[in-house]
């Protein structure tokens, strides 16, 4: 399997995972726009996304995988391809701006309404400064079994877990969430084609849906523990799978988009100030 073949596939998608251990060893995930700097695979989040992304910056070995059905080809398989990553912050917005908004724009259409002309762009300039990761040198790549869209199998997860000091990535069933006590085992499946850990370790289920096709709402859930015994032993939590992809009414868009402003400004003077 070739990096160009995984590079094809990153193209193509509309969303796209990417997983590491955290400075504890704990496995950490987030989703985003898959994009390519010049053919070199890579994500661009914006300064609200700092925190979310900051042991990013420590990470050995990341994973960066497409498995939601709906940015695969019809019957066709995800992919992960783990290797070393670059983090580069891009304060200014240049580079993003000439090399990746025009990407952005195609994939992400909430993009559109903040940064789909000059003037746009003048007016939310907070939104072009990029935290950019780029995978610069991929170890190897893995076959995995989609995501089934989750408005049909809510419960297909990406399952990240240690596998020797560096991320391991599988698609998993999970048994329900959403009422699971901390500490309670909560049960995995292989889904069909693929594995599990076979040894006890830190690991994280992951799962996300979104708006179809305006991408407005783009909703994670996530939880936390040890896996062991074809299960999680949940810790942690975060978010729901059932969550409601409604339309948002013009006030709570207007709201999120004042707050969105707020977080991004306050992330680049975080990052001036870091320098």
């Amino acid at each position: 399997m070739t990096r160009g073949e995984f590079a094809a596939l990153w193209r193509r998608a509309i969303t796209a995972e990417v997983c590491w251990l955290g400075a504890d060893g704990t496995p950490t995930a987030l989703t985003a726009t898959p994009l390519l700097d010049r053919g070199v695979p890579c994500v661009a989040l914006p300064y609200a996304r700092a925190d979310e992304a900051e042991s990013l910056r420590a990470a050995d070995t990341v994973a960066f995988a497409v498995t939601d059905s709906r940015s695969l080809p019809a019957d066709g398989n995800g992919l992960a391809r783990t290797g070393a990553v670059e983090v580069v912050d891009d304060l200014d917005g240049d580079h993003f701006t000439v090399e990746l908004l025009g990407q952005e724009l195609l994939k992400y259409p909430p993009s559109r309404v903040l940064a789909d002309s000059p003037l746009l762009c003048r007016e939310n300039w907070w939104w072009l400064p990029r935290i950019i990761v780029r995978l610069t040198r991929g170890g190897h790549t893995a076959r995995l079994p989609a995501r089934t869209d989750p408005a049909r199998h809510a419960l297909h997860a990406l399952l990240v877990s240690a596998g020797g000091g560096q991320p391991r990535v599988d698609t998993a069933h999970v048994g329900p969430l959403d009422d699971a006590e901390t500490g309670d085992p909560v049960p995995l499946r292989a889904v069909s084609g693929g594995g599990l850990p076979d040894r006890t370790g830190a690991g994280m289920v992951f799962g996300y849906d979104y708006s179809v096709p305006d991408l407005e709402r783009w909703e994670t859930w996530s939880a936390v523990g040890t896996v062991a015994d074809r299960a999680l032993e949940v810790t942690r939590r975060h978010g729901r799978q059932d969550t409601d992809l409604a339309p948002l009414r013009l006030v709570r868009r207007i709201r999120g988009q004042r707050s969105m402003a707020a977080r991004c400004r306050r992330g680049i003077v975080a990052a001036e100030r870091r320098g």
